[in-house]
């Protein structure tokens, strides 16, 4: 059975919630009641960000687009500081922190949600994964595939059948080195993860909060500037280093839930499928049909684009049809 790469868009939690996977509901809820992300914070982001107050929170990743891009320069120039030598001031400091912590704390609202896919999506997705050894991409911060993967044993270390760089807890791009690669496929958290910190991914109770005083891997950005914070990532750079690869070796790609905004991702599979096909999976409530194909083909011209639209794709099981 030929080897797919399946990649994963926000459609997934929006088909299972659309209230609260929609990103404005994460951005409004950290924003009013996190314990983590105080007044304090909310004041160093209102600060740089026109027509923001205490009371009304960023909408948008539009919105957040500056801020985002702020905490890469200032990592960036704080690696030329020494012991005499400083080249950011105390709220050019500041200000990141804030920020991250509020870019962490959005993106654990997704992964703490606590809801579940239904048992016939992931028995069917696991058993397509097991047999054909197809990559896995994921665009958003949530747990929804990724928990129920390592319960079905697609996801377990080099016994399993999807790899993610992590091993004994620590992330080492050798680690998604594969001695056999018709056996082993990737498992790619491609906008990172809120369980990323520094090196490390957090486990068990560690989940629950760590002030991400230290590097994260979360892209929470306008789309124009998203290459830029996944290159300030060592983790997120090997990540999307090994989709290209996946892309490569697939027979065929899946774009699940997806939406077609994401610009970078678009020019990386246009890059790599010009001769393959890439079929569409959607929710038929996204446009009419020859209006979508066309956006299709727009989004990923040269592809062979095949467009899927369905009442409910969580209820989508026969993957050896594609």
């Amino acid at each position: 059975m030929p080897r797919l790469a399946l990649i994963f868009g926000n459609g997934l939690g929006m088909a299972l919630d659309s209230q609260y996977f929609a990103l404005s509901s994460g951005l409004r809820s950290v924003w009013n009641g996190s314990e983590h992300f105080r007044d304090e914070h909310k004041l160093l982001v209102t600060s740089a960000i026109r027509g923001l107050s205490l009371d009304a929170f960023p909408e948008s990743e539009v919105q957040l687009d500056q801020l985002q891009v702020a905490i890469v320069a200032s990592e960036f120039l704080r690696g030329f500081e020494s012991e005499h030598v400083s080249w950011l001031n105390d709220d050019s400091r500041e200000l990141p922190l804030a920020f991250r912590r509020f870019v962490h704390e959005v993106a654990s609202y997704f992964h703490d949600s606590g809801k579940k896919l239904p048992d016939p999506f992931i028995e069917s997705l696991s058993n397509f994964i097991k047999e054909t050894k197809s990559h896995v991409a994921v665009l958003n911060y949530d747990n929804l595939l990724y928990d129920p993967l390592k319960e079905t044993e697609v996801l377990r270390g080099y016994s399993g059948t999807l790899i993610d760089g992590f091993h004994n807890v620590g992330f080492d791009s050798r680690n998604l080195d594969r001695k056999n690669k018709a056996r082993l496929g990737w498992y790619l958290h491609l906008h990172g993860s809120p369980l990323f910190v520094g090196n490390r991914k957090l486990m068990r109770d560690e989940r629950s909060f760590v002030t991400p005083d230290e590097s994260s891997h979360i892209v929470l950005t306008h789309v124009e500037h998203k290459p830029l914070v996944i290159a300030s990532s060592t983790i997120l750079t090997e990540y999307w280093s090994r989709l290209s690869k996946a892309l490569t070796e697939a027979s065929k790609v899946v774009l699940f839930g997806y939406s077609g905004c994401d610009q970078h991702l678009n020019e990386v599979a246009t890059q790599h499928c010009k001769q393959k096909e890439i079929h569409i999976l959607e929710w038929m409530g996204a446009g009419q049909r020859d209006a979508r194909v066309q956006f299709w083909r727009e989004k990923l011209p040269e592809c062979p684009v095949i467009l899927h639209q369905l009442e409910n794709i969580l209820a989508f099981e026969d993957w050896y049809a594609l």
